[in-house]
């Protein structure tokens, strides 16, 4: 896949749990009003419906399975000091704002440390979202197209020990009922262009008192 040259800088890689792009990237995404397919997205995700995972509950599900409803997807780790959690809190901080048509919106949380995110791992960290957050898992194979089907960068750093990190890409994609990535949310974006975003997602109208974000 050739990387749109916009879009690259746009993807954004987290090291250790700390952002290490500059904060032009995070200027650069816009916030949407209504969710849009363009060039700056197009081809993410694509191709990949075939790759199975397996879920937090134990289940084989490939990727096209999913689709049929809106979704944030996510790449990380629970071993992830900040970043993942931090992403998660904020989709689900605002998926509550949103109140009653946020129940549509899946987030899917796809880890790209298989050897330690097991499916049991992965249905604990996230047990006490309600299940809004759904983990996968699988090959380091199946991960590696996933991942790289949407462009993710991630790699494996040591840490003291035999213990070790992962730097990797900290971008939110948001995908239609139809399996199209029609935007996307940096890491570090503010909380209202997060709930603007997951409005626009699943059609929810935007509060009529809030400023919209620009």
């Amino acid at each position: 896949m050739t990387t749109n040259p916009n879009r690259r800088n746009l993807l954004l890689l987290g090291a250790a749990g700390t952002v290490i792009a500059g904060a032009a990237g995070l200027l650069a995404w816009r916030a949407a009003r209504t969710p849009r397919v363009s060039d700056e997205f197009s081809g993410l995700g694509a191709g990949l419906d075939a790759v199975a995972l397996i879920s937090n509950t134990g289940e084989q599900v490939r990727w096209g399975e999913l689709k049929g409803k809106p979704r944030a997807v996510f790449f990380g780790f629970t071993h992830c000091p900040v970043i993942c959690p931090v992403t998660v809190w904020e989709l689900n901080d605002a998926m509550d704002k949103i109140g009653a048509a946020a129940a549509a919106i899946s987030i899917e949380f796809v880890t790209i440390d298989p050897e330690r995110d097991t499916p049991e791992r992965l249905q604990a960290y996230f047990s006490g979202f309600g299940g809004r957050v759904h983990g996968y898992s699988g090959t380091p194979e199946a991960i590696a197209q996933i991942a790289g089907g949407f462009e993710i960068v991630y790699r494996r750093t040591a840490l003291d020990g035999e213990d070790y990190s992962m730097d990797h890409t900290a971008t939110v994609f948001l995908i239609d009922r139809a399996g199209r990535v029609v935007d996307a949310i940096a890491y570090g974006s503010p909380p209202e262009v997060i709930e603007t975003r997951l409005r626009a997602l699943v059609g929810a109208p935007q509060p009529p008192a809030a400023r919209q974000p620009t």
